[in-house]
């Protein structure tokens, strides 16, 4: 089917597309919150469960059940990732109801990621009642907090795949074809207590060395290669006459390149103590790669911006900092694009939102990259 016959479809089921997102979002589905999760997983199998579809639940730890969509016969060309947790806590939806105004919907977790979410919906059911495609559909519980219970899951599935698509939220209309990779390192002091007035020179300031290591992982930032090494939280002693003898920092670390991750891992695991006496451990690490382009996850991008055309819109190219489930896949060499979700904007924020108007155009064009593979 050519795009426009997709576009033109998915245009007659804009009351479809709204309920499925007033489900969604009104499942709440706090990351941490396994039932609800888990809740929001069984919608979505029973939304789906219809000719041509195999739909099965997978639970992943203590974080929730995971959701596995096989579209068609034999072997699958591509993965679809998205995720159903949102960072909203549950009864935000008294605060925040799900409203649509006009052309603007707005609710907990409508841009980030539930209209993505609707979208892969739309595609595998029509794709299934057209008997087009063989595709693979992912929904994990925990991609917010790190994707730690549901990432062998995604990576097993992705092994089995060419190439995969993620449904997370597009930066202002543009798919992402490279996003930094993200790591979180907490570095600890122990030092020697003492009193602060009678006798300071007998403890070993875990708070002094802190303070000194603050400055030397901020020299670990490389702006013109787009690094950032930022100290984040800081906790040092309990009482205002005592040395502290503990002390404990966080730093939120984003890098373009693999090469970069390993640079500053390198610098924070090889500070040392200008206090001898103080002695220092350090926890933590990249949770995810970065998502670097490679020609074949371009050309990607390439084929989905002529089918964009086709559509009636340009489809951008954006790079963005904050990392996703497909930061993982491509670093498996997985080919990934990223950002395929619809518009909006205010992910995390109480002004999030999401143009219905954009919910046909996304599925159109996921529907004709699922189908174009087949």
């Amino acid at each position: 089917m050519k795009p426009a016959a997709w576009l033109s479809r998915f245009g007659d089921r804009s009351e479809r597309f709204s309920a499925d997102l007033a489900a969604l979002v009104e499942l709440e589905s706090p990351s941490g919150d396994a039932s609800r999760i888990s809740a929001l997983a069984g919608w979505v199998r029973g939304r789906l469960d219809a000719p041509g579809l195999a739909v099965e639940t997978r639970a992943c730890a203590g974080a929730g059940d995971s959701v596995v969509v096989r579209l068609g016969s034999g072997d699958a060309e591509a993965m679809v990732l998205g995720h159903l947790d949102t960072v909203w806590p549950a009864g935000t939806l008294r605060e925040i109801p799900f409203r649509i105004d006009g052309d603007r919907a707005t609710g907990p977790g409508v841009f980030d990621m539930k209209a993505g979410v609707a979208v892969a919906i739309a595609a595998f059911e029509a794709l299934a009642e057209e008997r087009s495609g063989r595709a693979t559909l992912l929904l994990v519980p925990d991609e917010e907090v790190g994707s730690l219970d549901s990432r062998a899951l995604t990576l097993e599935l992705a092994r089995r795949h060419r190439r995969v698509f993620v449904l997370e939220p597009s930066a202002d209309g543009a798919a992402k074809i490279a996003r930094k990779g993200t790591g979180l390192f907490h570095v600890r002091f122990r030092g020697k207590a003492a009193h602060a007035g009678l006798e300071p020179e007998r403890g070993a300031s875990a708070l002094a060395e802190l303070a000194r290591a603050v400055l030397y992982l901020e020299t670990l930032a490389d702006p013109g290669l787009g690094t950032t090494a930022v100290p984040t939280r800081a906790r040092s002693g309990d009482r205002t006459n005592v040395v502290p003898d503990e002390g404990e920092i966080s730093v939120d670390v984003r890098v373009w390149s693999r090469e970069e991750a390993a640079r500053v891992e390198k610098g924070v695991r090889g500070y040392r103590a200008a206090d001898s006496r103080v002695s220092i451990r350090v926890e933590g690490g990249f949770d995810r790669p970065p998502l670097e382009p490679t020609p074949e996850s371009l050309a990607l991008f390439d084929e989905a911006r002529a089918i964009a055309s086709e559509l009636g819109f340009e489809l951008g190219a954006a790079r963005v900092g904050g990392a996703s489930d497909g930061n993982l896949t491509a670093a498996e060499g997985v080919p990934t694009l990223d950002g395929l979700g619809p518009v909006g904007g205010g992910a995390h924020a109480r002004e999030e939102f999401v143009l219905m108007s954009d919910l046909p155009k996304r599925a159109a064009l996921l529907a004709s990259l699922l189908e174009g593979i087949a």
